[in-house]
């Protein structure tokens, strides 16, 4: 039981310290720029190999849109969805206990 508390603890410990760091790093567009920009030097520097080009600023603010875009759409379908699969589960139910009752 202790064994079990102390590895869900630490998990748990682990994922908040993972939610912060990227939260840190993905704070802002500018700021993810900045970071991404750091990595980019960082490693060019220190691994020989040739890397692709990383995304130029505009693209990145373009992708950031656009999957903010991408999600918020998505959370606004969500109530539809929901009561659509609600009448289709309620009516799956209903004909099970007809089929039930004969």
């Amino acid at each position: 039981m202790a064994v079990t508390l102390v590895k869900v603890a630490g998990k748990f410990i682990i994922g908040g310290l993972a939610l912060y760091g990227l939260s840190e790093v993905l704070s802002s567009q500018d700021d993810t720029i900045k970071q991404l920009s750091m990595i980019d030097s960082k490693t060019r520097q220190n691994i020989p190999v040739n890397l692709p080009e990383l995304p130029t600023t505009t693209k990145i603010r373009q992708s950031w849109n656009s999957g903010v875009q991408r999600v918020f759409g998505g959370l606004e379908q969500v109530p539809v969805a929901a009561w659509e699969l609600g009448k289709k589960g309620a009516s799956n139910a209903k004909e099970f206990i007809k089929e039930q009752m004969k």
